[in-house]
């Protein structure tokens, strides 16, 4: 533990302590006998030194009472953090610092591990003295990839994107055999399926496009003029408004009707997949949902990893589309049987 967090962690116990409204006045050997227990604290000349460098850092106004024999606060509003928390909050705060402390061994948090640091420090110290019960991270678990390929360059990629950079990537398809390079006005950062996407102006294709960061095998700053991202009619929420995924495609939308048993019918109720979801009717557990969404790859792949579970009313061709993707697979698998 580095040695700046330990004194601040001493101060808000110290703080914590004056404030207490149960054990009011905390005298020195108080003081000296809980960052003892807490951070193996020996001397009183540390907790002189504590109180001194509140009182001049944070300009906490400690005063000392003679009659209590202890420590208070000559203006009894004061609190450390500047934050008056409810037991809700901190523990609110405590949850969040769980779900961040699950994810910090991803490689884009090499890049801000300062950051990260700060932050899980600062809600330990919010939540000193409200640890009632057993630490979150002793009973919340968080679903995470060990690894996410491409997430190393995630942190690079996060900067040319908040900046509004030009970038030239170097870009290997999916069965390439030779990567290329192109010139991208970056617009924008997309996750889906823990995988993560750039979305930006492409020169040598005057349009945008969507690049899998995974397959971005080299980017460089190239110190360009942006192209605005209205000067080519992109805007985020309508570039993948009828998009589930990050495929967006120049077609219209369609109107998708999809009828779900009642096995599926409370997840899909529960996590839509969409915003344009809507419940038309539901019997007997069972359900029929609209969805307006381009007829995408990301959205035949959904579709059918529900197998027999749900049914396409319409439209047709959707229909027919996912029904010839079964029988190719099924076709697969009696090859494979023939040959056994």
């Amino acid at each position: 533990m580095r040695s700046s967090k330990l004194s601040f962690l001493r101060y808000m116990l110290i703080d914590h302590m004056i404030r207490s409204k149960q054990h009011p006045y905390p005298s020195k050997l108080d003081l000296l006998e809980a960052c003892q227990d807490k951070f193996g604290v020996r001397s009183e000349s540390t907790i002189e030194k504590d109180l001194n460098a509140m009182r001049m850092e944070f300009e906490a106004p400690i005063a000392y009472s003679k009659r209590e024999k202890g420590y208070y606060y000559a203006d009894s509003k004061f609190k450390l953090m500047g934050m008056n928390l409810s037991a809700d909050n901190v523990e609110a705060l405590q949850f969040v610092g769980v779900m961040l402390e699950g994810f910090r061994d991803l490689p884009v948090f090499t890049e801000f591990s300062d950051a990260v640091d700060k932050v899980l420090d600062g809600v330990e110290m919010t939540a000193m003295g409200n640890d009632e019960g057993l630490p979150f991270n002793k009973v919340i678990q968080i679903q995470k990839s060990d690894y996410t390929k491409g997430s190393e360059m995630l942190g690079k990629m996060i900067r040319y994107v908040k900046e509004q950079k030009v970038v030239e990537i170097t870009y290997r398809k999916f069965g390439a055999e030779e990567p290329q390079k192109y010139t991208v006005h970056a617009y924008l950062l997309k996750e889906y399926n823990d995988l993560w996407y750039l979305t930006g102006y492409v020169e040598e294709r005057d349009r945008v496009q969507t690049f899998g960061v995974d397959r971005i095998e080299e980017v460089a700053d190239i110190h360009k003029e942006l192209v605005p991202a209205d000067a080519v009619n992109f805007e985020p929420d309508n570039f993948f408004r009828y998009c589930l995924g990050v495929t967006a495609l120049a077609e219209e939308p369609q109107e998708i009707l999809l009828a779900f048993d009642q096995q599926t019918a409370n997840y899909i109720k529960t996590s839509p997949v969409h915003p344009t979801q809507e419940i038309l009717k539901e019997e007997g557990g069972a359900c029929i949902v609209r969805l307006k969404l381009v007829n995408n790859f990301e959205l035949r792949s959904w579709l059918m990893s529900f197998g027999p579970n749900v049914r396409i009313l319409e439209p047709a061709f959707l229909r027919d589309e996912i029904k010839n993707a079964f029988q190719q697979a099924l076709n697969a698998y009696d090859k494979l049987e023939n040959k056994a």
